[in-house]
């Protein structure tokens, strides 16, 4: 008589967690980033800084839907708050490219339309925006010269979908290396 054993449950526990492990690994959804901003006020005359936060943004190119900003800190407290809007670009159609985690291209209007202010955010070496909070603060980097962005919310941890196909095959092929070694234990067992 030939008895057949199956894989402990252990065996089984382990190969169904990494299968969806995988599957869940390589269904991340793509998350909303925020960032700080900062320029300094060099052509408006108070060489003061202005500072806020960017929010709404996802890694590659973003169109500004959905994008929010808030102005934190300016030189004399003018324009504070949240409430601002995107609006546009100045004829670049992509008003903020983010990646590996850093905004490299910035090109974007906002508007709060409580106090009709306006926050234009550029960085250097585009035809774009000059950063400037205005109407009637008068807050300008006409040169994106001071421009700095930073990640106020870490980049949460992706993986692309090659990875995913290769951790998913790699699940499989484990399996099927370890029947094909249970069998060759079997027939070694019955021919002995």
């Amino acid at each position: 008589m030939i008895k057949l054993s199956t894989p402990p449950i252990i065996a089984k526990i382990l190969a169904v967690t990494g299968f969806v492990a995988s599957v869940l690994l390589c269904a991340a959804p793509a998350h909303a980033l925020e960032f700080n901003f900062q320029f300094r006020d060099v052509d408006g005359g108070t060489n003061g800084l202005i500072t806020g936060t960017l929010s709404g943004l996802v890694e590659g190119s973003n169109s500004g839907t959905g994008i929010t900003a808030t102005v934190t800190s300016s030189p004399r407290g003018d324009g504070l708050g949240s409430g601002y809007d995107f609006a546009g670009t100045l004829g670049t159609g992509n008003a903020f490219t983010v990646t590996s985690g850093n905004i490299t291209f910035a090109d974007a209007a906002f508007i709060n339309n409580d106090s009709s202010a306006f926050l234009l955010l550029g960085t250097p070496g585009n035809s774009g925006y000059a950063n400037s909070l205005d109407n009637p603060y008068g807050y300008f980097d006409n040169n994106n010269a001071t421009t700095q962005f930073t990640a106020a919310t870490p980049v949460p941890f992706e993986l692309n979908s090659a990875v995913g196909i290769a951790t998913f095959g790699i699940c499989f092929g484990a399996a099927k290396l370890r029947r094909n070694h249970v069998a060759k234990k079997r027939m070694v067992s019955v021919e002995a």
